[in-house]
């Protein structure tokens, strides 16, 4: 059995603030200018997806919810990145790769890779994806989690306050067969919510 997880960087809520404002301006949302502002991202936190490898593949798909807090009126930029610069699920020695798949072009999953998707966001299509185990590979499309020195593909752009919290599902999915070896292989990716 493979046990393909992915460990998201963000299991907790996490705050900053920052003053908000233009120079000559006065409020902004809730935030009055030169005050402070905040913003706000949880997860989640860790996603598994156990994966039963066959010798055709076979695939196991998983959410995440993302939530954004924030009084900006401008609103917040949601992307995803890998951790490392090393996009690969890993057991020791062992990878599953990631897919050739990109925002702009994702691509279904074969083999031994995995991936994420966001339905209506990209080239995705509009979905809906729901949860599954140990299915033959599908049709739909995932892409590649970018590597963290490539800044990560952005996955949520907003240009008003989000209050109360807007959320983002983000589906990861791993396929794997009979040619990966068995192991926990794992892979940690980083959300960052950044102001407008």
């Amino acid at each position: 059995m493979i046990l393909a997880g992915i460990l998201l960087a963000f299991s907790g809520g996490t705050v900053f603030a920052y003053t908000s404002g233009v120079y000559g301006s006065s409020t902004y949302g809730s935030c009055d200018y030169g005050e402070a502002c905040s913003i706000t991202i949880t997860s989640n936190g860790a996603v598994s997806l156990n994966v039963v490898p066959t010798s055709g593949g076979s695939c196991t798909i998983r959410s995440d919810t993302v939530s954004v807090l924030t009084d900006d009126a401008n609103g917040y930029t949601l992307t995803l990145a890998d951790n490392t610069d090393v996009t690969a699920l890993s057991d020791g020695p062992s990878t599953i790769s990631a897919t050739a798949g990109t925002l702009a072009s994702p691509s279904a999953l074969t083999g031994n890779s995995w991936g994420y998707r966001i339905d209506g966001v990209g080239s995705f299509g509009s979905g809906p994806t729901t949860a599954q185990t140990n299915v033959s590979p599908t049709s739909a499309l995932f892409a590649e989690v970018q590597p963290n020195s490539e800044g990560g593909d952005t996955i949520a752009d907003t240009s008003t306050a989000a209050d109360p919290a807007q959320t983002t599902t983000v589906w990861f999915g791993a396929c794997a067969n009979t040619a990966v070896s068995s192991g926990t292989y794992t892979g940690q990716v980083v959300y960052t919510a950044v102001a407008n």
